[in-house]
């Protein structure tokens, strides 16, 4: 494999906490490619950067991991300083509307991009007519898309990008996710003895559907008396998810634990774990689960899992081989589940086997991003604008000359 220059412009990275952040930070340090990051500052990146077996260049854009449109004159130079300095042989943008950098210096100076998408960024900006035309322009003149699913990519097919350009390396897990024994001191803490564990982990946001397992927890309760639902992350749906417990008479069955940093500590979550379930669900505004990377951690774990069927969802778990998928708008189809897999230990260790073995294998960072730097090199094997092959001519006569 010949090994390609490439910087990538993303407005998250470590150690910004996210699924996106460590997709891009597991890429950038597996792959076998060299690799220059510009990424926006963050607390402590200064330390966090030392010592990774790749470059990063900070600058203050996209703060706050917000859409900062002021900031965007600062994120081009930057980008156009990397360039002239890394002479890359593909730039890779990992938010759409970034990409517009990667579409004006396509135009002006003939540079390969590629976009990199999630999904929820291939549906938020159609309800926008000028956007929407913006984005199906940055789309169909890349070289590339980067996509993290089959589901993210029928998106992106659906803007008329030809299938041939389009590329799929899903999210990995990290090998810290792993069947441990239960941490006690986080039973006592918050006071799962006896109880049956139900977990979810993420960001609380309405697409993640906490909502509608928190509607469940009556049933549930019913047939499960000792069942509690343990809540790990936080967001701006928390107040809303409190209220709607409280409303149900369910808020002692209920336990938000907030924000957990570190994968370890998290892994000792999911292992207090009997059952994980994220029915997570489309919205209307164009709000999606592009794939859901923790499906498999918390599979990594030995936890049986449950998914809602709406967007890549599907495709990490595998109904009735890895995990089970159920309608996420219904509460009661929610709580059929979660009984039923409470009662059948064979499903339970049918799918704890099955999810683990996928887990470990088919989504270890090694091996994604051996697919992303094959990918890489099909997309700088074609052949470079006339600006570039000019140019690259230039730099030979010279090499030639001196």
């Amino acid at each position: 494999m010949k090994r390609r220059k490439i910087v990538l412009v993303t407005g998250v990275f470590p150690p910004g906490i996210g699924g996106m952040q460590n997709y891009y930070f597991n890429l950038s340090k597996h792959t076998k490619h060299s690799m220059t990051v510009i990424a926006p500052e963050y607390e402590g990146c200064a330390e966090f950067d030392k010592g990774q077996p790749f470059s990063v260049v900070r600058g203050a854009f996209m703060r706050d991991e917000q859409v900062d449109v002021t900031s965007w004159g600062r994120l081009f130079r930057q980008v156009w300083r990397t360039m002239r300095s890394e002479d890359p042989d593909v730039t890779i943008y990992g938010y759409v509307l970034i990409g517009f950098i990667g579409l004006l210096l396509r135009v002006t100076t003939g540079r390969r991009y590629v976009v990199s998408t999630h999904g929820m960024d291939m549906l938020m900006f159609r309800r926008f007519i000028v956007l929407n035309q913006i984005v199906k322009l940055i789309l169909r003149k890349a070289d590339g898309i980067l996509t993290n699913s089959e589901y993210t990519k029928r998106l992106v097919r659906q803007y008329g990008v030809h299938p041939d350009r389009i590329g799929i390396v899903n999210p990995g897990v990290e090998k810290i996710y792993e069947k441990k024994a239960v941490n006690k001191e986080l039973v006592k803490q918050h006071g799962l003895e006896g109880k049956y564990v139900i977990l979810s982990v993420g960001r609380l946001v309405t697409r993640k559907g906490n909502d509608k397992t928190i509607e469940a927890m009556p049933a549930i309760l019913e047939q499960i008396p000792n069942a509690v639902y343990v809540i790990v992350g936080d967001g701006p749906d928390r107040e809303r998810l409190e209220a709607l417990a409280r409303s149900l008479g369910v808020e002692d069955a209920v336990r938000f634990i907030g924000s957990v940093t570190g994968g370890e500590l998290l892994n000792d979550y999911f292992n207090l774990a009997d059952q994980f379930i994220m029915a997570c669900r489309e919205l209307e505004k164009g709000d999606a689960e592009g794939f859901g990377i923790v499906y498999l951690e918390a599979a990594s774990a030995g936890v049986p899992v449950i998914a809602g069927r709406s967007g890549g969802a599907v495709e990490a778990v595998l109904d009735g081989e890895t995990g089970m998928v159920v309608d996420p708008h219904s509460p009661a189809a929610i709580a059929d589940m979660i009984i039923r897999l409470a009662r059948d230990s064979a499903l339970r260790e049918q799918l704890v086997r099955s999810g683990y073995k996928r887990a470990k294998t088919m989504f270890q960072h090694d091996v994604l991003a051996g697919l992303f730097d094959q990918y890489v090199g099909r997309v700088c094997a074609r052949p470079a604008t006339r600006w570039r092959r000019a140019r690259a001519g230039e730099t030979a006569v010279g090499k030639t000359r001196s």
